[in-house]
């Protein structure tokens, strides 16, 4: 090449150009994948925030149908009511049932408080009340009771129709039950209905702390929790010292963190992703739902937020940027050989890999790249694609993620069986199944008999293994097109479609029974596991989901007490 010839100059200018325009290229699919990685996170976020607020609403509807069980017990309406008692019959023997209804649901519920019965009359007089005290459970004596008729969740719940239940604010509690002072929690409180009267409530106090760990338990690491009242306060932030700041004396808003958030106080937003800084000054992108609670008429909420720092969101960047110089490297190498050669073969292949950095900006496959040459456009060529396959590869690990928190929306952590909310989902699919072909549809409800002492004695690891051992048991026992599943706790459910008759079932049920009678082995340990099955059928013993699985739940409670297997009377 003659020096300062038209040839040197070219190719000079050629160097000169061709690594500019590789750059600019380079800068513009680096800032487009990452502003593309960016928002997926934050929808992630947001999707992840919008899983975890249908898990607290579960949560909280759980709750509600505990207290909604024990206010429809015949004891609680019997206490309340003033009429004549049957031959043979006490108020005492009342008491002694709903109190060991009491004990047994606090039990099961470590975090749990107190429950209480309470007249609509007498100002509110309590009638039975047991609480938590430390690791055992008290009855407070008749003597101790108190009147409660001023505090809401009294006179609120009384208002309630039956079925209903009251959800208090969740607050710091000053109440006199030794052992929960000044501890957040929130009271559900149901009434006591009996022929249209309104005789009184159940009330039901929950630990905040422990029901909200409870419910992000399985959220994966690296997220920060926020929630707060429809005042703004906050209830929960990575900060401690800033929860419940009225019950202080001072009010500490989520407004004056995250301005944003302003709009879902006022209702002008249901949603949103917004930045902000946490007190070490490091960057955040948080995501916030509007959450409806009580009933829909008080227009109560509460405002829950997972955050994450942008160093995690973004912390796939500095490894595509790297990506993204190498490939630079490679282009400035391609483009002296291409001023050297300064040929026609050269600059089309060029024109190849400025369009495919253009398809891969705006997330496009890059197609038609000339991989299979081995000179140095080859090499080029296979470093875009080597490029194009680690940005696809970030997109897929952010796939994986927000399919894992599908999953774990749909099933039971432990078991892998399929969770309440999928349960309930299924059921209704069968229950349109059985009204088109007119067969019959059984729910089977099983629930592990004694099983708390297995947790007590051996450990809750012995009883996460005799769980899964049970579940894969009835997984195995199973037809082909039927379903099991774990509601929670010890508690499962069997659907079976498909019956011709209602006498089907009960060789269903049996054969379950069977699966029991031999004991589960656990690292050589043989553990006896017994089990009560209640039966309710479609259509005879309900017309939908909630009833079927209420009658299969209540005959699965007279099984246990008769030691029989039971169904709900035709």
């Amino acid at each position: 090449m003659k020096p300062g010839g038209i040839a040197l100059r070219l190719s000079l200018l050629l160097v000169a150009f061709s690594a500019f325009a590789a750059g600019l290229a380079s800068h513009y699919t680096f800032v487009s994948s990452r502003a593309m990685m960016t928002e997926r996170a934050e929808r992630y976020l947001l999707s992840t925030t919008e899983v975890l607020a249908r898990h607290l609403h579960s949560s909280l509807q759980s709750v509600s149908r505990d207290a909604l069980g024990l206010a429809a017990h015949a004891a609680a309406r019997a206490l309340l009511e003033d009429g004549r008692m049957a031959p043979g019959h006490s108020q005492q023997a009342d008491r002694e049932a709903m109190a060991q209804a009491f004990e047994a649901l606090l039990a099961a519920h470590p975090g749990y408080l107190q429950l209480r019965l309470i007249t609509a009359r007498e100002h509110g007089l309590e009638r039975v009340r047991v609480l938590r005290e430390g690791e055992f459970l008290q009855r407070v004596p008749e003597r101790d009771m108190r009147e409660k008729g001023h505090f809401p969740y009294v006179f609120e719940a009384l208002a309630q129709p039956a079925g209903q239940v009251y959800l208090s604010e969740f607050a710091v509690n000053h109440d006199e039950a030794p052992g929960a002072n000044d501890m957040p929690s929130f009271t559900v409180s149901a009434p006591v209905v009996s022929q249209g009267r309104t005789l009184g409530v159940v009330a039901l106090q929950v630990a905040a702390r422990p029901f909200l760990q409870d419910v992000m338990s399985n959220l994966p690491g690296g997220f920060q929790l926020y929630m707060s009242n429809r005042w703004g306060d906050w209830l929960m932030h990575p900060d401690a010292s800033q929860t419940f700041g009225f019950d202080r004396g001072q009010r500490i808003f989520i407004q004056d963190t995250f301005p944003e958030a302003q709009g879902l106080i006022s209702g002008r937003v249901q949603s949103l992703v917004t930045r902000a800084s946490d007190a070490y000054g490091e960057p955040l992108a948080a995501a916030f739902v509007r959450l409806p609670v009580g009933a829909e008429v008080e227009q109560r909420f509460l405002v829950l937020g997972l955050a994450q720092t942008l160093s995690v969101i973004e912390g796939d960047a500095p490894v595509l940027g790297r990506s993204i110089v190498q490939v630079l490297l490679l282009v400035c190498l391609a483009a002296l050989l291409m001023a050297v050669l300064v040929s026609r073969v050269v600059t089309e292949p060029l024109k190849a890999m400025v369009a495919a950095t253009r398809s891969m900006g705006k997330g496009q496959r890059v197609m038609g790249l000339p991989v299979e040459r081995q000179d140095e456009i080859g090499e080029l060529a296979r470093g875009f694609q080597h490029m194009e396959e680690q940005v696809w590869l970030q997109m897929a690990q952010l796939r994986s993620r927000h399919n894992a928190m599908d999953h774990l929306a749909h099933h039971d952590p432990l078991t892998s069986l399929p969770n309440r909310r999928m349960v309930e989902a299924r059921l209704a699919e069968a229950l349109d199944r059985a009204d088109r072909s007119g067969l019959v549809c059984a729910v089977l409800f099983v629930d592990l008999d004694h099983f708390k002492n297995i947790n007590d004695g051996l450990g809750h690891e012995v009883g996460d293994a005799v769980l899964r051992a049970v579940a894969q048991r009835l997984s195995d026992d199973l037809r082909a097109g039927d379903l099991v599943g774990r509601m929670g706790g010890d508690e499962f459910v069997v659907v079976c479609e498909g019956l011709h008759g209602e006498a089907d079932a009960d060789p269903i049920a049996a054969k379950l029974q069977a699966q029991f009678q031999q004991p589960v082995l656990h690292q050589g340990l043989p553990i006896q596991v017994r089990a009560s099955v209640g039966i309710s059928l479609y259509p005879r013993d309900g017309h939908d989901v909630r009833s079927l699985l209420a009658d299969a739940d209540a005959a699965m409670y007279r099984a246990k007490q008769s030691g029989r297997l039971s169904r709900p009377a035709a």
